[in-house]
């Protein structure tokens, strides 16, 4: 039973979290340097953090391939978070 308990526990604090994975695409992002000069501004900063949309995005592994691959899905993300952080 020790054994079982131990697995399940295990199991529920092992489990990334959605921020823990968000923080994750973050630093994966961080490596472009048009998304740290994004990330350096505070209103920027606390849109990436915050807001549901942009969370959705950076949540998703193909989006973020996509981001980091190709010019203009880069620059649909920036655009994106500054319409929503006016």
């Amino acid at each position: 039973m020790d054994e079982f308990k131990d697995l399940l526990s295990y199991g529920i604090l092992m489990k990334p979290t959605s921020y823990s994975k968000l923080k994750l695409a973050i630093e994966e992002l961080t490596t472009k340097e048009w998304f740290r000069e994004l990330y350096k501004v505070p209103c920027y900063n606390t849109t990436i953090w915050k807001d549901k949309q942009v969370k959705r995005i950076l949540l998703d592994s193909q989006k973020i391939k996509m981001i980091k691959q190709d010019q203009y899905h880069a620059m649909k993300f920036v655009n994106l978070v500054k319409e929503l952080a006016k």
